[in-house]
């Protein structure tokens, strides 16, 4: 992994204005008595980067075939970079709650999928598997186990997770390589960035936070940015990677 630098611009005040909504937003929370203002971003990669190549199946290629597509760094237009994980952190006092719900991570076609996702701490996470050969799903954070689950055919078990934390999934019946990421946030303001390296979160309480960005392959980085009520707060993360 090379060293990464992280470059923020950020501009507050700025007129609302309409955005493709990634999947993950804000929380479902009541009404901030000092409003609330919106946040979004895009996150790029500086220079050009090429795509990583794809990964080599060594067990059950009759299914799986000879490669499989090698998410580890997902680039697209304009450098921008999918599955970059945002969460904001600050909140002191009247910090929202989010209604806890069930994700799902599933073997298919001889990938995990979601490649990652973020989650509050105490969600529950259903483990599926939707392909015809046996799958297992290790989970691991830092060098501890956190469940290990065989999963055969269409197989279905619910894991809770209640350590926050980067936890890395991996597959022990021999697919070497299957990965996945979830990370496990006690923070109520989450996105993952979509195919145009882009993210919104809703409903922000007026203040200044903490914005944590994390991808598996570029590293981390903190940076700071102040919501606005009633307005929208843009931010632009720009990776370099000497590696990529």
């Amino acid at each position: 992994m090379g060293k990464c630098l992280l470059t923020v611009c950020l501009l507050s005040a700025v007129s609302a204005q309409a955005v493709a909504q990634p999947a993950a937003l804000g929380p479902r929370e009541t009404r901030q008595s000092k409003g609330t203002g919106r946040v979004i971003g895009t996150v790029r990669l500086e220079g050009s980067s090429k795509r990583p190549p794809p990964l080599n199946v060594n067990k059950n290629r009759d299914f799986c075939g000879a490669q499989v597509p090698n998410e580890s760094l997902l680039v697209g237009l304009e450098g921008a970079i999918q599955n970059t994980v945002i969460t904001i952190r600050g909140l002191q006092t009247n910090k929202p709650t989010r209604q806890l719900e069930t994700f799902i991570l599933d073997n298919r076609n001889c990938a995990f999928v979601p490649h990652v996702q973020v989650v509050p701490v105490g969600s529950e996470i259903l483990l599926s598997n939707s392909d015809p050969i046996l799958h297992d799903v290790h989970a691991r954070m830092g060098q501890a186990t956190l469940f290990n689950v065989g999963l055969p055919s269409w197989r279905q078990v619910k894991k809770r997770l209640i350590r926050e934390g980067i936890v890395k999934i991996e597959c022990d019946v021999l697919h070497t390589w299957q990965s996945a990421y979830i990370v496990v946030t006690s923070s109520p303001y989450f996105a993952v960035t979509d195919k145009s390296g882009e993210f919104v979160i809703e409903q922000m309480p007026v203040g200044a936070y903490e914005i944590q960005v994390w991808h598996e392959k570029l590293g981390k980085q903190r940076r700071k940015i102040v919501v606005e009520g009633a307005q929208t707060s843009k931010i632009e993360v720009i990776f370099s990677c000497a590696s990529c």
